[in-house]
């Protein structure tokens, strides 16, 4: 049996198109598991009525305490020998995603499977670009940010008391996966599109800039304290982490803060670098987008990486602190 967790939140508009596109899988062996995170809307009555029509599924209603909350509540009382991640507002490609995961598993003994994913929007979807440097199936994942996601991914059970999420944190899947895919037994790519992940342009992650993302510094100092891979395995993971996963938080600064405050916010982000002894950002971030990236995606990072670098240089005092 596969477990499949949805963390459920306000998302009365798209609920039943996620659901759907599970209810409709080849695969029958399931147990969904729905957590109402405390949702104002309508998305807890459509949670009982799913559950009315089909056995398989599970209703959780709790106080709301964010997507690590729900996903803990999912995870906890999940009795499948997989366990699967869907958010409520995404739905898979097909009916045969999860035959597809399932034979995957099998066929190479993995405990840990994943597969590419197409970004959504309401006009349209599209197969995500990512990094087709490294033909192993253990660097092709770190060398790719959108695989750090908890959902579209099959965990074997083997892995489930690794499957916990740190409350209260955004990007706390950049805190946990990358620690589970390290100790995985068995890594394997399943090398096709499988989930549309659904860009909602109202989204958390579309408004302005909150100092919340400056969680993303906790999440890649822990997982960089506890992965557990090769030397080679470190390496690309780092240049994912500094290149990709911080980077971004510092694009989110320059793109959606007012022009007050950005030096504000630029000069915490250069502190908590700092902080957290990354000494190697400058270069790691360079080498990521040199390595990984197409060239006219390092005509916009390369600029604005030299900028950081400037603003560094012109504000070191108040950034030490002296």
């Amino acid at each position: 049996m596969i477990s499949i967790i949805i963390p459920v939140f306000n998302v009365e508009v798209y609920l039943s198109r996620c659901l759907d596109s599970l209810l409709s899988q080849t695969y029958k062996d399931l147990e969904i598991i729905l957590v109402d995170d405390g949702s104002k809307d309508n998305s807890g009555r459509i949670c009982d009525e799913y559950k009315s029509r089909d056995n398989r599924i599970k209703v959780i209603h709790k106080e709301n305490g964010g997507l690590s909350s729900a996903r803990n509540a999912g995870v906890k009382i999940c009795e499948g020998d997989y366990i699967f991640f869907i958010d409520s507002d995404d739905w898979l490609v097909d009916e045969n995603v999860i035959q597809d995961f399932y034979e995957t598993a099998l066929k190479n003994d993995a405990d840990f499977v994943y597969a590419r994913i197409n970004t959504a929007t309401d006009e349209r979807s599209y197969a995500s670009k990512y990094v087709k440097k490294y033909r192993d199936a253990r660097l092709h994942f770190l060398s790719n940010p959108y695989y750090f996601a908890a959902w579209n991914k099959l965990y074997s059970k083997n892995l489930k008391e690794l499957l916990l999420f740190t409350e209260g944190r955004v990007n706390e899947d950049v805190d946990i996966i990358p620690i589970v895919f390290s100790k995985a037994r068995k890594v394997s790519l399943l090398d096709r599109c499988t989930y549309n992940y659904y860009k909602n342009q109202n989204s958390i992650t579309r408004s302005n800039f909150s100092e919340k993302r400056f969680d993303m510094f906790k999440s890649v100092s822990h997982a960089l304290e506890n992965f557990n891979g090769t030397k080679t395995e470190t390496k690309v993971f780092k240049e994912n982490l500094f290149g990709f996963q911080l980077f971004t938080v510092y694009i989110e600064i320059l793109k959606r803060t007012s022009n007050v405050e950005r030096r504000e916010y630029l000069i915490n982000f250069l502190k908590k670098i700092r902080e957290y002894s990354f000494k190697n950002f400058y270069r790691t971030c360079f080498m990521c987008f040199v390595k990984n990236e197409s060239f006219a995606k390092n005509c916009k990072k390369l600029p604005a990486l030299m900028y950081l670098y400037i603003f560094n240089r012109i504000n070191m005092r108040i950034i030490n602190n002296d």
